[in-house]
């Protein structure tokens, strides 16, 4: 039977024109570069395959650069065996002449009319890229192919699809799809996709979602997904997902309901996310339960979220075993039980929380923050914490809760970010002082003063990198304070928001008034960025800029240029907008809380 299915392969192959088996040929070389078994058969293949005439242009490129990567691959595994025999060596006769010749020869200073790339090794250049906004990383492209491709394999590694109304959006989507198909080195650099839906049931939905079903398997190197919007993810595309990825990382679906039938079935999972709306999806809420029990000897961050108008606990999910070994755990937009907190509390290798929403008892709630105690210099109640957010909703009669929290907070060294919502300035003030790693904070000053910025600034670490300061009334215009946070010259994120302030809109005024306006509006902006040197990103009551600066000989300054960026998207979850670090990304989180309802900026 193998022998005659041979014999029939061949034959086929027999009768294909030519270009036909070369290409047959590129594409089985291809995929053994992809696999790892790059040698003398796919050199050989690639030999044969060039020599073939006719060939269109863009695959000759494909196969020529598919060899040169390879080789190139193939030379540096052999320059890292080869120094280990130099190395060997010297243990055998550190005076051998020869080899100390080669050392010396690889650490001369090169010239400086040698190009950036061969003076520099590019694993220093990867190292600085990844220090780099990919807003800004962007330019990077059009330097150079070495740099290009350093660039693309930081700018790809997140995608951001959306697939919606936006018609710009949508083909954008499919010629993505389309290219990971055909391209598989651009498929290789997606580590995280991100799939934004906002679609009725309609028959573009049916086509787009079948052209996804074609496309996932392409990401081979996927390690994270999230499927975020309407229509959720649902048990066809749990099992998708599952046949095609099964050694995902990392799992998210953020929708109005839970429809994700079978999503227990992915194992070794590290992080998994929930947001739903309520428990009335295809899926028992009890398979969240089934995922933590499954994962519990991988899984470290969990996030889970459901729209506070209605009744909604967590309490069975709690009761895993694996609540006891996360490392980060997010719970947002949601009502708090006691059973829960108390299952947090002995949760001690925590070091990153998130209590968005309602407790269900304040009174024992604060109880609970009030169990911690300073032994040795060490705290008993999540002593590992470096994150921590508490934010109130429809509670802030509570001061007491708040009092409790703050105590809890006091002297932890190791506590780099902090947003303590609308907790009262004074509390937040006297804790600030010791809290000597902080690095990010977001804070509310109800009534802002030129004294009450100066206590802030003086309270905090100088080498702070990312700060929101809110507040609900100011003596003088916010920008006008900006000057006094120059001092911090590691700041490369700072929003500045009052809640009852927003962009002039043009059906409130004439279209003159509304100019003038704009023109101010974004003139006050600008104005911050010129006063702290250091900003590369920028909110303003809201909404987000990246800072682009253009420096002469004669102009120290430089000219500032404020490049608008997207507004939220429903359900967006603050994904697809990047602010420059991980520090402001915690920040600004844009699902504390989730607006339902609101499709942008209101």
């Amino acid at each position: 039977m193998h022998d005659e299915l041979t014999s029939t392969v061949l034959n086929a192959l027999n009768s294909l024109p030519p270009v036909n088996k070369a290409s047959l040929l590129l594409d089985t070389a291809l995929a053994l570069i992809q696999a790892g078994k790059y040698g003398a058969e796919v050199e050989n293949y690639l030999e044969v395959y060039m020599k073939t005439p006719n060939l269109p242009k863009k695959d000759m490129a494909r196969a020529l650069l598919a060899r040169g990567n390879a080789r190139k691959a193939a030379g540096d595994r052999l320059l890292v065996k080869a120094n280990l025999d130099f190395h060997a060596v010297l243990q055998y006769d550190p005076s051998n002449r020869e080899v100390q010749k080669h050392f010396k020869r690889k650490t001369q200073i090169h010239s400086q009319n040698e190009a950036p790339w061969q003076r520099t090794p590019i694993e220093v250049w990867d190292r600085i890229a990844s220090y780099i906004p990919r807003y800004h990383l962007r330019s990077w492209l059009f330097v150079s192919p070495f740099f290009h491709e350093i660039a693309a394999r930081h700018i790809f590694h997140t995608l951001d699809i959306y697939f919606g109304e936006d018609q710009d959006n949508l083909h954008r989507g499919l010629d993505i799809f389309d290219r990971a198909k055909d391209d598989p080195v651009f498929a290789a650099r997606v580590k995280s996709l991100r799939i934004h839906w906002a679609y009725e049931e309609d028959d573009m939905l049916n086509l787009v979602l079948r052209i996804f079903k074609h496309a996932l398997p392409a990401f081979k190197s996927l390690e994270d997904f999230e499927w975020i919007g309407y229509p959720e993810m649902r048990a066809e595309m749990v099992k998708l997902v599952l046949d095609s990825h099964s050694h995902l990382h990392s799992v998210g679906m953020i929708g109005w309901h839970f429809d994700a039938v079978g999503v227990s079935g992915f194992h070794d999972l590290r992080k998994f996310t929930l947001r739903a709306e309520d428990d009335d999806g295809f899926a028992d809420m009890g398979e969240v339960r089934t995922v933590l029990d499954k994962n519990e000897a991988t899984l470290r961050h969990l996030i889970l979220g459901a729209y506070l108008e209605r009744q909604h606990s967590w309490d069975s999910v709690f009761q895993s075993p694996t609540i006891k070994n996360l490392t980060h755990l997010d719970l947002v937009d949601t009502l708090i039980s006691h059973i829960v907190l108390a299952r947090i509390a002995h949760a001690h290798n925590l070091q990153s929380l998130t209590l968005h929403g309602t407790f269900q008892e304040p009174g024992p709630a604060s109880v609970v923050f009030n169990s911690d105690q300073i032994i040795d210099g060490q705290h008993t109640f999540l002593p590992h914490l470096e994150a921590f957010r508490f934010v109130l909703v429809g509670q802030d009669d509570h001061p007491g809760l708040y009092q409790s929290v703050t105590m809890f907070l006091r002297n932890r060294r190791k506590l780099r970010r902090l947003d303590l919502g609308s907790c009262p300035w004074e509390l937040v003030h006297d804790i600030l002082p010791n809290l000597t790693d902080l690095r990010v904070l977001g804070v509310k000053i109800a009534n802002l003063t030129a004294q009450e910025v100066a206590s802030l600034i003086s309270a905090i670490p100088q080498q702070m990198v990312a700060i929101n300061l809110s507040t609900d009334e100011s003596q003088r215009p916010l920008n006008e304070y900006a000057s006094l946070f120059s001092k911090f010259r590691s700041l490369s994120f700072l929003h500045m928001q009052c809640p009852n302030r927003r962009r002039p809109k043009p059906n409130l005024m004439t279209e003159k008034e509304f100019q003038v306006q704009s023109d101010l509006w974004i003139s006050h902006a600008r104005s911050i960025a010129y006063s702290i040197p250091s900003l590369d990103f920028l909110g303003w009551h809201g909404e987000h800029f990246a800072i682009a600066r253009t420096v002469s000989e004669r102009q120290w300054h430089g000219n500032v240029e404020l490049k608008e960026l997207p507004t939220r998207r429903r359900l967006d979850c603050g994904k697809g907008v990047d602010l420059g670090s991980d520090d402001a990304a915690w920040l600004e989180r844009k699902d504390v809380p989730m607006d339902y309802e609101l499709p942008t900026l209101e």
